[in-house]
């Protein structure tokens, strides 16, 4: 009995591997992100808003046709497409065209950059990075929330959850931003309504993936700004919509039958040795 458990395992072992080998996974897991990307931001007593994008290559391969974009207290700005940036190479790009700031407070700041693995194919990527300054003071943010997704094979429902934790009713504006892979008809620029004190409220946002993305998670980030007594107070509402996989696809249908096959290859072999062996 014992020879017939240590022929099991390493079958079992057997078949993992072949799984792996399969489905075109690396046995050394998923790939790193070689993109690595941070903010920098400057702010004087006139709220004149200096930023600067740090973008380095950590991977062993170049990437190619690297396009930014900064959104800033609800602007955007398209920054200096870069064609190639080699394994080691990083460049700063700078940015100080946004409008200056006039209220104290906390301000979001959010860096979308999109790449492609191959110059003219391969996949393409994009990170999502985030950071914030304070002009002149910190504040607290009395308007929170969360946000949950829900999946279906065609898109996935982004539900959005917020509430007004002040005595005082709040007029809020929101931003939701979505990275290049996904896209939504449902919410688009800048949102605003007035929460009531103590008031609850929730929606919800079809998401779909783009065409030709096969990509099952993304990053998104509900941006939540409002102004009171000559203040600005923001706060950020990070989440992860899923979607789907593409499991369903024609591509994979052999992938299916060649499991299959060795799935029953293995059991009748486990059979015939079982038999056998009594």
């Amino acid at each position: 009995m014992d020879s017939m458990f240590n022929l099991l395992n390493q079958n079992l072992s057997l078949l993992v591997l072949v799984t792996i080998l399969a489905w075109g996974l690396p046995l050394s897991g998923l790939q790193a992100q070689p993109l690595e990307v941070s903010i920098r931001s400057e702010v004087d007593d006139f709220g004149n808003v200096k930023l600067a994008l740090d973008l380095k290559n950590s991977g062993s391969k170049p990437v190619y046709h690297v396009r930014p974009m900064f959104h800033f207290h609800h602007s955007v700005s398209m920054m200096s497409k870069i064609m190639r940036l080699d394994p080691g190479q990083s460049i700063i790009l700078e940015n100080d065209k946004h409008p200056p700031v006039m209220r104290v407070g906390r301000y979001p700041l959010t860096a979308m950059v999109e790449y492609w693995t191959l110059p003219k194919s391969g996949k393409k990527r994009s990170i999502l990075a985030t950071d914030s300054f304070y002009f002149k003071e910190q504040v607290e943010s009395k308007v929170g929330g969360r946000l949950e997704s829900t999946t279906d094979l065609e898109s996935s429902v982004l539900k959005v959850f917020l509430k007004n934790q002040s005595d005082s009713l709040k007029n809020i504006r929101m931003m939701l931003l979505l990275p290049p892979g996904i896209k939504t008809d449902d919410f688009s620029g800048v949102m605003g309504f007035t929460l009531q004190a103590r008031e609850e409220k929730s929606f919800e946002v079809r998401v779909f993936r783009k065409d030709g993305h096969r990509q099952d998670r993304f990053p998104v980030r509900l941006m939540v700004e409002y102004a009171e007594m000559l203040k600005h107070y923001s706060n950020e509402i990070n989440a992860i919509v899923r979607f789907s996989p593409s499991w369903y696809s024609i591509k994979y249908v052999p992938h299916f039958t060649v499991l299959a096959l060795m799935a029953l290859i293995l059991m009748g072999y486990y059979y015939r040795t079982y038999n056998g062996q009594k």
